[in-house]
């Protein structure tokens, strides 16, 4: 079974981020009041129409990466779930349906692996509403599947208002975060990258950003790194 961690404390946010050591926070930056994130994820800093420096949502492209978010301004919250065991045929799964124990999974947020190796995204669909996986042909044994889900009881939570202002974490520092691109996998001391959604990833980009201290599991779902821009 997946363990949801507790929330953060006094160093860190609730079910997000929290500094192991290191950084420096530099306090507050402008903010594109367009832009929508959650503590943890990659933060770009780039003029606005006005020339004036902003921060908003890195991607898989930018160069100009500043640090991490360390406020929320969202909707929508997600936890990660690392190697949820699945099983065929086993109450309530049949032999193609497979129910995870959490619905409103968030699209591209999935990886499966059975024994070991990864499944191929051609042998199943998943449906993100109710979180249950399909497969195009019977199955057996058990898959592991990780994963985003919406968590209702974390949302509409915007600590910029007011202020226009968002605090970063900044420079060189270890932390960690339950805000990573669950699609791929994790291995130690690899590089860390920008996806194209502004989540931290191992899946390559155009700036190295740090490398893995702990790759996530199904006991403890928080992924480590070191920051390096």
């Amino acid at each position: 079974m997946s363990t949801i961690l507790p929330d953060l404390g006094r160093n860190g946010l609730v079910n997000s981020i929290r500094r192991l050591n290191g950084f420096n926070n530099p306090g507050y930056r402008s903010v594109d009041s367009s832009a929508e994130f959650i503590a943890g994820m990659v933060a770009n800093l780039e003029a606005d129409t006005n020339g004036n420096p902003v921060l908003t949502v890195a991607n898989n492209t930018d160069t100009a990466i500043i640090g991490l978010f360390f406020c929320h301004k969202t909707l929508s919250f997600y936890r990660p779930i690392v190697g949820e065991a699945q099983t065929f045929s086993t109450a309530p799964n049949t032999s193609t349906i497979l129910y995870l124990n959490h619905a409103n999974v968030k699209a591209g947020s999935v990886i499966i692996t059975s024994g070991g190796a990864v499944v191929s995204t051609g042998g199943w669909n998943l449906t993100t509403a109710n979180g249950y996986i399909t497969k195009t042909s019977p199955g057996t044994g058990t898959w592991k599947v990780t994963y985003l889900y919406e968590d209702p009881n974390l949302t509409g939570i915007d600590q910029t208002l007011g202020s226009g202002m968002a605090a970063t974490l900044e420079d060189r520092g270890e932390a960690a975060t339950l805000v990573y691109d669950t699609s791929v996998a994790y291995t130690l001391m690899a590089n860390l990258y920008v996806s194209s959604a502004g989540y931290i990833t191992s899946a390559g980009g155009s700036t190295v950003i740090g490398k893995v201290t702990k790759v996530p599991t199904a006991d403890n779902p928080e992924l480590c790194f070191k920051l390096t821009v």
